[in-house]
């Protein structure tokens, strides 16, 4: 894994392309650039990992150019979960829900993304607050869409979850 300078990428990081994803969409052109000035811009090669089952949860990344796979291990056997490409984001749900990393990403292509940490995440609340409600909109939004996937993926598997004592 290697840092990237952002003002050596080879990618358009400009707000307007950033918007077609779906986690910038909607942010500020301002919000944006805080985001990609602040956060870490990180390349993996492909087949790489970023990270492991168990890993701290402290920070989400959001996909710039490429994919990643997110797989789990249960009965000695890894499911691929989830795919993730450009403007998606990976890792908020362990960010917020304060929890090691469930499961581990490996990068299908080369694959360059943005890493925000909780630190960055808590100075774009203090600084952007209108655009930050936007940010938590479509990291739920992203979310939701997951779960619904998720969702009919178990039904049409027949499997059954309580969740009332979770």
């Amino acid at each position: 894994m290697n840092t990237v300078n952002i003002k050596n990428c080879p990618y358009d990081l400009s707000p307007e392309t950033l918007k077609t994803g779906s986690i910038f969409g909607a942010l500020s052109p301002s919000a944006i650039d805080f985001l990609v000035n602040r956060g870490a811009m990180l390349h993996i090669e492909s087949r790489e990992q970023l990270f492991a089952d168990g890993d701290k949860g402290d920070s989400f990344y959001i996909i710039i150019e490429g994919t990643l796979n997110y797989y789990l291990d249960s009965n000695n056997a890894s499911s691929l979960i989830r795919k993730v490409s450009f403007g998606q984001a990976l890792g908020y749900v362990t960010m917020i829900s304060l929890c090691p990393r469930n499961g581990y990403a490996v990068a299908d292509t080369d694959t360059t993304l943005l890493e925000i940490d909780y630190n960055v995440f808590g100075e774009f609340h203090d600084r952007f607050a209108f655009d930050f409600g936007i940010l938590i909109l479509n990291l739920s939004r992203d979310m939701a869409r997951n779960i619904q996937v998720l969702s009919h993926t178990l039904a049409k598997a027949g499997v059954s979850v309580d969740l009332s004592n979770h």
